[in-house]
């Protein structure tokens, strides 16, 4: 487990930044990231892009992607995973601080030039740094008529100002950075948590927020280096969301349980299982207003982890 750093004096010829862009199959999302991206990069930076087992034409575009971009490192993983792939960018990365944003993440101007003034300033106690990341929305479409909890799973962070994770501002593995040898430390992301190919499964990062919170050290946000993050239809429909926060509600569960601390009243098991019928009658009653379908079907996943975790006990302890 990490504990408190030391200041440490930097060697000029290592960068202090590790750009490190994960995808799957999203090429044409990667190429508009990338080129943002390396007009940017300096001597104080690396940028890593790696090909999470695309298929064929995803990964010859990235390929393209490498050859075009000499300052851009390529690398490839055999199976799909994103937590598997930014393992392997952690592996590769040589600086102080990795830094990840996502394939459909596209850095402002003066993103890098922000985050490097961001980062040298932070405390040495200081682990994880989020960064803003503003919705750019389908063309014709907008999130004005989203719920609040609708837009918490949209992967954004908007606050004005600075503030601590402990104080209630997000940090979003689109746009986070965190010390490498803090990382490191932890074991890297856990491959049980995180998506792989079309999954919706998340948590890796969040995981890794609370363990550095757990280890004594600082985890925050600072708006001043900035992403756009592009908002596919898909996620604008009740089906998406739907899905989305069942599988919240099931690797929060499994993230909290894995700690073996006290659940929290909220997923306690029996406070689960009476608020299930509630919210059911309570999504049925308020139809229109979708944030009690939300919390229902976060409340249905968390239930299915606490009965895949009591079968998998039975199977395992007879």
């Amino acid at each position: 487990m990490p504990t408190a750093l030391a200041a440490e004096v930097r060697d000029p010829s290592v960068p202090l930044v590790s750009v490190i862009i994960c995808s799957h199959n999203r090429s044409a999302d990667v190429s508009e990231c990338v080129r943002a991206l390396i007009p940017q990069i300096s001597s104080q930076a690396e940028a890593i892009l790696v090909d999470s087992a695309s298929d064929p034409g995803d990964q010859a575009e990235m390929t393209r992607l490498g050859n075009l971009y000499p300052a851009l490192k390529l690398a490839r993983v055999g199976q799909p995973g994103l937590s598997l792939a930014r393992n392997r960018g952690v592996q590769l990365a040589k600086a102080d601080w990795v830094v990840f944003l996502d394939d459909d993440a596209v850095p402002f101007p003066d993103w890098l030039e922000k985050l490097i003034a961001t980062i040298s300033a932070a405390s040495p106690s200081q682990a994880i740094i989020g960064g803003g990341i503003y919705p750019r929305w389908p063309d014709g479409l907008s999130g004005e008529r989203l719920s609040k909890r609708w837009k918490m799973f949209l992967s954004l962070a908007e606050h004005e100002k600075p503030g601590a994770v402990t104080d209630g501002y997000a940090v979003n593995g689109a746009n986070y950075a965190i010390r490498r040898r803090v990382l490191l430390d932890l074991g890297g992301f856990s491959e049980r948590l995180g998506r792989v190919g079309a999954s919706l499964i998340s948590g890796e990062d969040s995981q890794i927020t609370q363990s550095v919170l757990d280890a004594g050290l600082g985890a925050g946000f600072d708006p001043s280096f900035k992403v756009y993050h592009k908002i596919s239809r898909e996620r604008l429909k009740l089906s998406w969301i739907l899905r989305r926060t069942f599988w919240e509600g099931f690797n929060a569960s499994k993230v909290l349980r894995s700690r073996k601390t006290p659940l929290p009243p909220n997923l306690r098991p029996l406070k689960l299982i009476t608020s299930l019928p509630v919210l059911l009658i309570l999504s049925i009653v308020h139809f229109q207003n979708h944030d009690w379908k939300i919390r229902l079907a976060m409340c249905a996943g968390a239930c299915m982890s606490l009965l895949t975790a009591t079968t998998k006990n039975r199977t395992h302890h007879p």
